[in-house]
């Protein structure tokens, strides 16, 4: 990995990490919240931390690091992976120096490996413990709710650039998307909102384990996969050990956790991230032969909140024909306008012929609204979805027609709100020959 050592070293020395050929050999490692306790040292530092914050007035103040997220954090598009990245490194060097815990580092909290909260952010004695939160999440079996079988962590490890990380200028990821609004819907209380989220000490633990994900994925690519347009893009706001602005700094050199001085006890085993193909005796891998692609979209009239699209009939027939030797990649995205109709959402994408349906994507909103002169210039909100074979169960025999829709439920229909307004739903079907090998 080709990176901007320079600019790197500089933002390390800025935040008080350290110096020169020192940063490489001294290694912060983040850990499993489930596999501490109240009186693990970065459990005792997170909490005295917060509390020193809490009582501080100025940039190193807790009130501060909560208004950086909600004026200037990167949500909906492709820089969302770093911003946070940032914004966790330089928390965590502020609670290092207030401290004095020097190797303090962020643990992270994996709802998939530790089902349930952890007892020293709920124990309402802790330090960590935040009262606003919904009722009962101290008991919420977290990989078990609704949005958490999200079928689309498991295949992370195929993932191309934007697909994982999502598209500038708007546009969120699969990580963004699934990986992460969910936890903030179920939480609830301040994590709800984007305005509050990082009131809540649950919300760093969660975007360390976000920052976790996107290492495993990094861990899996070559250097090449990242755009040059992309690691060229700056982002600046930070506050360093001392209260200082630390400057900007290059998407480009905050691709290495090593080079940032921090690392994990362990990345997501691979499997999580690959689900091996199944062939004949012997056989490994599918090589394509040429692919046709069909393209499809719809577009939303004013008032409309939801989309259809039908797949093109020719598309529909060869995968009803098809033997295990047609490889199926279909890929699209939703748009809807974001305001606050759209708050208090889950966005629902599904396929449907003869009466059945699959889900290609479920996710709770979180959203960034503009305030101000900027009110009326909001980005779309953009969901990514995509399906593969697995659409073949669902089509069957027979030439029942084949839809792809898209309706933002409502998650308070006591309110009596009008629907939120779709603005465009499309699709992309690669059908590809191949053989096996």
């Amino acid at each position: 990995m080709k990176i901007d050592r320079r600019q790197a070293l500089t933002g390390a020395a800025m935040l008080g990490l350290c110096g020169g050929p020192a940063l490489a050999q001294t290694q912060r490692v983040r850990r499993g919240a489930g596999e501490l306790s109240a009186t693990s040292d970065d459990v005792v530092a997170f909490g005295e931390g917060l509390a020193l914050m809490k009582r501080r007035r100025d940039d190193r103040s807790w009130a501060r690091q909560v208004a950086i997220h909600s004026r200037n954090g990167q949500h909906n598009n492709g820089l969302f992976l770093p911003w946070h990245r940032l914004q966790l490194l330089h928390l965590e060097r502020i609670i290092a120096g207030l401290t004095g815990h020097a190797s303090f580092a962020m643990p992270y909290w994996d709802s998939q490996e530790h089902r349930t909260l952890p007892a020293w952010v709920t124990d309402r004695d802790a330090l960590l413990y935040e009262r606003q939160r919904d009722r009962g999440v101290e008991m919420l079996d977290f990989n078990a709710a609704r949005w958490a079988r999200s079928p689309y962590m498991s295949r992370l490890a195929s993932d191309g650039f934007e697909t994982f990380a999502g598209k500038l200028p708007t546009g969120a990821g699969m990580v963004e998307g699934y990986g992460h609004n969910y936890i903030h819907e179920l939480v609830g209380g301040l994590m709800k909102r984007l305005t509050t989220a990082a009131t809540d000490p649950i919300f760093w633990l969660h975007h360390s384990n976000v920052d976790r994900v996107w290492a495993t994925w990094h861990a899996n690519q070559p250097a090449s996969v990242y755009p040059a347009d992309w690691t060229a893009r700056t982002l600046n706001g930070f506050v360093g050990a001392q209260g200082e602005d630390t400057g900007e700094w290059r998407v480009g050199s905050v691709l290495e956790t090593r080079s940032l001085g921090y690392g994990y006890d362990r990345l997501y085993p691979f499997p999580v991230f690959n689900v091996p193909e199944m062939g004949p005796p012997g056989a490994t891998r599918r090589v394509p032969l040429g692919g046709v692609v069909y393209r499809s979209e719809a577009d939303g009239p004013a008032g409309q909140g939801g989309l259809s699209l039908t797949l093109p009939a020719e598309a529909v027939a060869r995968m009803r024909a098809a033997d295990d030797t047609l490889m199926i990649a279909g890929a699209g995205s939703v748009a809807f306008a974001t305001n606050e109709g759209l708050l208090d959402r889950s966005i629902e994408i599904r396929m449907s012929c003869g009466g059945r349906r699959i889900s290609l994507g479920s996710s709770p909103t979180f959203l960034h609204l503009p305030e101000g002169e900027h009110a009326h210039h909001a980005a779309d909100y953009i969901l990514p979805f995509r399906f593969g074979e697995e659409a073949l169960n669902l089509i069957g025999d027979g030439d029942a027609p084949v839809t792809v829709s898209v309706e933002a439920e409502d998650l308070t229909p006591e309110e009596g709100r009008p629907p939120a307004q779709a603005l465009a739903l499309d699709l992309s079907l690669t059908l590809t020959g191949s053989r096996w090998a």
